[in-house]
C-alpha cells in the first residue's frame, strides 16, 4: 500500500523584538582565533582540559569565583556499564606493563595506577558511586585587548599553580559562545568536541563554589539555605572564640516564620536528646509535643500548682539559691503589685525571713533547703496566717510616741498586703495556694506550658504565674547544668555528648519590656548564667516596638540593650519600615546599610541571622511537609 506523505513546510518564529534587547550591540564576529571581537569589547574563552589529582575541599571556588569572569560548568552523567568496562581494559593494560616494565619506575607507576583503579571500582560496586563528565570554561572579557591577553594570562599561571591545566582554544571561539547557552548533550553533537573530564560525583559535590555563604556548625542541624545556596548548620549551642553563650532573639511580624523557627528548634534540640521547656501563648505547641511524647502542662491551674514559695535550686549553693528565691519572690510580688512602694516590699521580704525561719528552712549550711519534698515548703495560705499573726503582734504591743507611728506605717503596709493575699487565695487559689503537685520534672525532657487560658486571666496574675514557671524551669537548668558540669570537668563525657537546656518563650514582650525593669534585671541574670549549666534562653515577639512602648524612659532603653546584648543570636523576620528607626536604636551597628533596608521587604521564611561578634546571614526557614503537618500555627 502506498502512502502519499506530503512534507509541511516549517517555518521557524524568531522573536526580533527580543533579539534586538538581547543581541551584542555593534554586531559580534569569530574571526580572530583566540578571541571573540564585539561592538565595545574583546572575549576570550579558558578550557579547564585536566585537573590536579587531588581535589582539596570547595576546589571549584578556585575556577568559579575569580574577579571580572563568568565560569560555565557543564556536567553530565556518564554511562557506567561503559566506565565498568573502560575500568576493566585499563586495568588489564596497566598489568600488562607490569609485566613488561623495564625499570623500577615504570613498574611502580603501573601498580600505583592499578590501585586507583581498583579504588575506584570497589566505590562503584559497593557504594553506588556515579561518574560525572565535566566541562569547565572561564569567560574574560576587556575593552583593551593588550589587557585582556595580559588578564587571560594571568588566570592560566594561577591555574598552573594550583594544578589545573588550562588553554585558549584557537578556532573554538564561536563553539565556546555558543556553550553559554548550550546543554551538555547539544555541545557533544557538535563535530570535534572533546570529551568531559570524569569525575567521581562525590568529588564534584565537593567541589561546591558557593560555600563564602553559609553556616556549618559541627554538630548543626538543617536549618534553611541562603540565598545563594548555601546551607545552614545551625547549632545553638556551638561554641568559639567568638561564640560565647546561647540567647538569642527572634522578631517577625504575625506570619513571617517566626513562630516556625521557634518549633524547628523546638523539635532540633529534642531530637538531640536535650531538655526543652516552652512557653505556648496560643497552644500551638500542642500537636508538636504530643508528637514528641513531651508533657503539656496548663497554667491557669487545671491540672496541678507551682508552688511560688518553693525554694528551687537557682545557684551552686543553698545560700545562693536562698537569697535568689527572695529576690524572685520580691519580683514576683512586684508582678501582682505594680505600684507597691520601696518600704512594703522591704516588708514582704521581712516576712518571708520570718516565715522560712519559722518552717526552718533559712540556710545554716547544716541541713538542705531546696530539692526537698513538697511538703516541706510553706505555700501561700501559711504565709497569710505568718502575715496575720505579725499584724496581732504590732497591735497586742506598746509602744512609745515615736516607735508608735513607725509601727502604724508599717501595720498600714500589712493591712494593703492581707487585703491583696485574701483576694489572691480567694479568687487565685488554685493556682498559688497549694504544694507543687508536679513531681520530677527535671527528669522529663520536654514540658510544655500552656498559657493559652492563662492570658485570658488578669495581667498581673499572668505575668506573676509566668515568671513563676520560668523560675522553675530555671530550678531544672540548673540541676541539669551542674550533672553535666561535673561530668564534663570529671572527663566522663565529651563536650559534644553534653546534654543541654533550652527555655523558648513565644511573645516575650508581654512581661519583658522597658515598663518591667524589675523583670529585666532577674531575666539578665538568668541570661548571664546560663551558659554556666549549658543552658539558653531563646525569646520571641512580633515587632521591636512591643519592647519598647511609646514615651518610655532612657533608663529603660538602657536596660534593654543590655538584656539584648545578651543574646548571641538574632533573627530578624520582616519588620515594618516604621520600626527601622527603633532597630537602629536598639541594635546599634549590628546591621549593615543594605541589610537594614532589606528588612522591610523579606519574604515569608526569609531572615538576616545577625551573630554577635561573627557575622551576619540572611536565610530563608526551611519547612518538610511533615514539619508543616505537625507545626500548626498561621496559615
Amino acid at each position: 500500500m502506498w502512502f502519499n506523505k506530503k512534507k509541511k513546510d516549517t517555518q521557524q518564529i524568531v522573536d526580533e523584538d527580543l533579539i534586538k534587547r538581547i543581541e551584542p550591540r555593534g554586531g559580534i564576529t569569530f574571526k580572530n582565533e583566540k578571541h571573540i571581537s564585539t561592538g565595545n569589547a574583546y572575549i576570550a574563552c579558558i578550557n579547564i582540559y585536566e585537573y590536579p589529582k587531588v581535589l582539596k575541599r570547595h576546589w571549584l571556588s578556585k575556577l568559579c569565583n575569580k574577579p571580572n569572569t563568568i565560569a560555565i560548568v557543564d556536567v553530565d552523567t556518564e554511562n557506567m556499564e561503559e566506565v565498568v568496562k573502560n575500568i576493566n581494559k585499563s586495568v588489564s593494560e596497566q598489568l600488562s606493563r607490569i609485566d613488561q616494565a623495564n625499570s623500577h619506575s615504570e613498574r611502580r607507576e603501573s601498580q600505583n595506577r592499578v590501585k586507583e583503579l581498583d579504588y575506584l571500582y570497589n566505590e562503584i560496586s559497593n557504594y553506588g558511586e556515579i561518574m560525572k563528565a565535566l566541562r569547565i570554561r572561564i569567560f574574560v572579557a576587556n575593552r583593551n585587548l593588550y589587557l585582556l591577553q595580559e588578564q587571560v594570562d594571568k588566570i592560566i599561571s594561577k591555574l598552573e599553580v594550583d594544578k589545573f591545566k588550562a588553554a585558549v582554544f584557537l578556532n573554538e571561539t564561536k563553539y565556546d559562545f555558543e556553550s553559554m547557552f548550550e546543554s551538555y548533550k547539544e555541545q557533544e553533537e557538535k563535530p570535534y568536541t572533546l570529551p568531559g573530564q570524569e569525575l567521581t560525583a562525590s568529588a564534584v559535590a565537593g567541589g561546591n563554589p558557593f560555600h563564602f555563604s553559609c553556616l556549618e556548625d559541627p554538630y548543626g542541624l538543617y536549618l534553611g539555605q541562603t540565598p545563594c545556596g548555601g546551607s545552614v548548620l545551625f547549632d545553638i549551642f556551638a561554641k568559639s572564640d567568638t561564640r560565647l553563650y546561647y540567647n538569642s532573639l527572634i522578631i517577625g511580624v504575625m506570619r513571617s516564620g517566626k513562630s516556625t523557627l521557634l518549633k524547628k528548634q523546638f523539635l532540633q534540640r529534642a531530637i538531640l536528646g536535650d531538655f526543652v521547656r516552652a512557653f505556648d501563648i496560643t497552644g500551638e505547641f500542642t500537636e508538636l509535643t504530643n508528637t514528641l511524647g513531651g508533657k503539656i502542662i496548663a497554667c491557669d491551674g487545671t491540672n496541678g500548682i507551682q508552688n511560688p514559695f518553693e525554694i528551687l535550686k537557682s545557684s551552686e549553693s543553698d545560700n545562693g539559691s536562698f537569697a535568689r528565691h527572695i529576690s524572685k519572690l520580691s519580683t514576683w510580688y512586684k508582678f501582682l503589685v505594680p505600684e507597691a512602694s520601696v518600704d512594703q516590699v522591704t516588708i514582704f521580704k521581712n516576712l518571708l525571713y520570718g516565715l522560712y525561719n519559722k518552717f526552718n528552712l533559712l540556710p545554716d549550711g547544716e541541713q538542705k533547703i531546696t530539692e526537698l519534698s513538697a511538703e516541706y515548703y510553706p505555700i501561700m495560705e501559711d504565709f497569710y496566717v505568718y502575715l496575720k499573726e505579725q499584724m496581732d503582734v504590732i497591735k497586742n504591743t506598746t509602744y512609745d510616741e515615736i516607735e508608735r507611728q513607725v509601727k502604724a506605717h508599717e501595720l498600714l503596709q500589712l493591712q494593703q498586703m492581707e487585703r491583696i493575699f485574701q483576694d489572691l487565695i480567694s479568687s487565685y487559689g488554685h493556682i498559688f495556694n497549694g504544694h507543687t503537685s508536679f513531681s520530677n520534672l527535671k527528669d522529663v525532657q520536654i514540658i510544655t506550658y500552656d498559657m493559652s487560658k492563662l492570658k485570658e486571666m488578669d495581667e498581673r496574675v499572668f505575668d506573676a504565674q509566668l515568671f513563676n514557671i520560668l523560675s522553675t524551669c530555671w530550678d531544672n537548668c540548673v540541676t541539669n547544668g551542674s550533672i553535666m558540669k561535673k561530668l564534663y570537668e570529671s572527663g566522663k563525657i565529651k563536650w559534644e555528648d553534653i546534654v543541654h537546656f533550652l527555655i523558648l518563650i513565644d511573645e516575650s514582650h508581654r512581661w519583658l519590656n522597658v515598663k518591667k525593669l524589675y523583670a529585666l534585671n532577674l531575666i539578665s541574670i538568668y541570661m548571664r548564667e546560663a551558659p554556666k549549666f549549658f543552658g539558653g534562653i531563646m525569646m520571641a515577639s512580633q515587632s521591636i516596638r512591643d519592647y519598647v512602648p511609646d514615651e518610655t524612659s532612657t533608663i529603660g532603653v538602657d536596660e534593654l540593650k543590655k538584656l539584648f546584648e545578651l543574646t548571641q543570636y538574632k533573627f530578624i523576620f520582616h519588620q515594618d519600615s516604621s520600626a527601622l528607626p527603633l532597630l537602629d536604636k536598639i541594635f546599634e551597628n549590628v546591621l549593615t546599610y543594605e541589610q537594614r533596608n532589606r528588612i522591610p521587604r523579606l519574604m515569608k521564611g526569609e531572615n538576616i541571622l545577625c551573630i554577635s561578634g561573627d557575622r551576619n546571614i540572611e536565610f530563608k526557614v526551611y519547612l518538610s511537609k511533615e514539619e508543616e503537618r505537625i507545626f500548626t500555627g498561621g496559615v
